[in-house]
């Protein structure tokens, strides 16, 4: 067997003669670029749902607006915000239904939008279609006929690519949030509740990207919890190395938007706390002046205050 060839020349940097001197420690390996490990999910799926925020003004650090409307929060009901308890029993066969995420939000794929029975017994309030552009174009993977059929409302929200999505995720959050939000799905007992399908050709590609993320910002869940909670109700999830880099940077996004928001939140309640210091100068110089005069005053007249007054001479015949 032949013994592998081993340098033995000194690096140049360690010979006595070299006009070059190292300023780091160098090791084997050092420079190797860890990668973090997307799937370092918990053991105990109920570690989530017990540690999960609840959802609410003070859990969501975001700027009003921006994945939520304004009054969101008065106009929806914490029950709708419960995260499953447990895992489904899945079976192959249920890869062709929608799974319900959220009380108000089912992932699934576009053939379960024909049956009509099945949506109107669910009683979804809008047809939500996550696709590709191409798609788009052909009038393909659309839920407006089935909407129209049945008088509720259809959207959807058109991408080319990954790079494309994660910039269209908060307009994506934003459609789901305003359509629970309407008047209708006030907190009253007899109020209609709001229901979202959420589709794209499989259930598994980019609508499952949108589910993911709104569990992230909604829930403040990391990318490995909101994955796992999503593959706890449709287990035939599954993503390529380019959609989990596209979360990872999204969840990098939102959690530089949160330390920016609570840093802001932070200074307008000490700004509020402060005790203001600011004084007209004008109004400060005369009280000053008049002060002043005040105290020369009393120093002049106070020894002799009630005298009367006595002539510098006085006349020697007298």
């Amino acid at each position: 067997m032949a013994v592998p060839y081993q340098c033995t020349e000194a690096p140049m940097s360690q010979q006595p003669d070299s006009q070059y001197v190292r300023t780091h420690q160098y090791a084997a390996g050092a420079g190797r670029i860890l990668q973090p490990n997307l799937y370092s999910m918990r053991v105990g799926d109920d570690e989530i749902i017990t540690e999960s925020e609840a959802v609410s003004p003070a859990s969501h650090c975001f700027p009003e607006g921006e994945f939520v409307p304004p009054g969101f929060f008065e106009r929806v009901h914490s029950d709708m915000f419960r995260l499953p308890a447990c895992q489904i029993d899945w079976k192959y066969s249920m890869r062709r239904e929608a799974q319900m995420i959220l009380p108000f939000l089912y992932l699934g794929p576009w053939g379960c939008l024909k049956d009509r029975d099945w949506l109107a017994r669910e009683g979804f309030t809008l047809l939500l279609a996550i696709r590709d552009k191409r798609l788009a174009h052909a009038r393909l993977i659309s839920g407006e006929k089935m909407a129209a059929e049945m008088g509720i409302e259809a959207d959807a929200v058109d991408t080319l690519d990954n790079q494309e999505l994660i910039a269209t995720l908060p307009r994506a959050i934003r459609l789901i949030n305003d359509h629970i939000s309407t008047p209708a799905n006030a907190q009253h007992m007899n109020s209609s509740r709001r229901k979202i399908l959420l589709f794209c050709e499989t259930g598994n590609g980019h609508s499952a990207l949108v589910i993911i993320a709104y569990l992230m910002v909604m829930f403040n869940l990391g990318f490995p919890d909101a994955l796992q909670v999503a593959h706890m109700q449709r287990f035939c999830i599954d993503m390529d190395e380019s959609s989990k880099q596209m979360l990872a940077s999204f969840e990098s996004i939102i959690e530089a938007k949160r330390d920016v928001e609570h840093a802001k939140r932070i200074s307008s309640i000490n700004s509020k706390l402060a005790i203001p210091t600011k004084v007209n100068k004008k109004r400060d110089f005369e009280g000053q002046h008049d002060m002043t005069n005040t105290m020369d005053m009393d120093i002049d007249e106070g020894p002799f205050l009630g005298r009367r007054g006595v002539a510098p001479f006085q006349d020697r015949s007298k």
